[in-house]
């Protein structure tokens, strides 16, 4: 009786391998197509404009207005003393959370992403027409969409600039300020954040913690005339600068 038993049980087993064999090669050919639609997301947008370097992908058909867009991005980038004369940047305009989701799993309800390796730039949704990018945030979900554009493509630069490994780790304050500096704004309203930060205040969202590194970034640079790489070199001196950055616009509020 026992050996009938064992006889029995290898076609369940063969099928049980069977079954993970397929698995396998499921999750195998599932990763080969993720991984492709990163490299070349155009067959997911139909529609594109190219101007001054970037090239903004669209599902739907492009507002007019995207040429003004593309100029204003180039602009700003032109501030940065990273920009690189040339070189061309590829922008997607999801306007669907599914598909914002699928580019950026774990930043789902950031404004947008500039993709390592790829350098692809994804926007969670955007209106083009009255330069508005919108995130998935409650409070302070919305900033010009030129200004997102040119916050992530300065990723990209600090990425070439520092290298890969040390882009991906590089503090806060640098990596997020920098490119909120390029972009020349952010999502907390500028009004108060000055305001909060002369009087020593603060606010628990994300969009006043970047505010704070934007201007930590606008004195060291406009004030101080120092360059990115000095920054880079003073990255660890986080608190220093903050009460530094504080100190002086608290002056520039009794001077004003």
């Amino acid at each position: 009786m026992m050996l009938n038993r064992r006889k029995q049980s290898r076609p369940a087993r063969s099928e049980a391998r069977s079954l993970v064999r397929y698995s396998e090669r499921a999750l195998l050919a599932m990763g080969v197509v993720y991984i492709a639609l990163h490299v070349y997301p155009q067959v997911l947008f139909a529609h594109s404009f190219s101007q001054d370097g970037i090239t903004v992908y669209s599902r739907a058909p492009l507002s007019p207005s995207v040429a003004d867009r593309t100029t204003e991005i180039a602009g700003l980038l032109s501030r940065s003393e990273l920009a690189v004369p040339g070189q061309h940047h590829s922008v997607f305009v999801c306007n669907h959370p599914w598909l914002f989701r699928l580019f950026s799993p774990v930043h789902g309800r950031s404004f947008a992403v500039s993709v390592p390796l790829t350098n692809h730039v994804f926007v969670a949704d955007a209106d083009l027409a009255s330069n508005t990018a919108r995130s998935g945030r409650p409070r302070f979900n919305q900033r010009s969409f030129s200004g997102v554009v040119a916050h992530e493509i300065t990723h990209r630069l600090i990425r070439a600039r520092v290298g890969l490994a040390r882009g991906l780790r590089l503090e806060s304050w640098v990596e997020e300020g920098y490119p909120d500096y390029v972009a020349g704004e952010g999502s907390f309203p500028e009004r108060e954040g000055l305001a909060l930060l002369a009087e020593g205040g603060s606010d628990p969202s994300r969009s006043f913690q970047y505010f704070l590194w934007r201007q930590m970034v606008e004195h060291l640079i406009d004030d101080r005339g120092l360059a990115f790489d000095d920054l880079v070199a003073m990255a660890h001196e986080a608190d220093r600068v903050e009460t530094e950055t504080r100190a002086a616009l608290a002056t520039a509020r009794q001077d004003g």
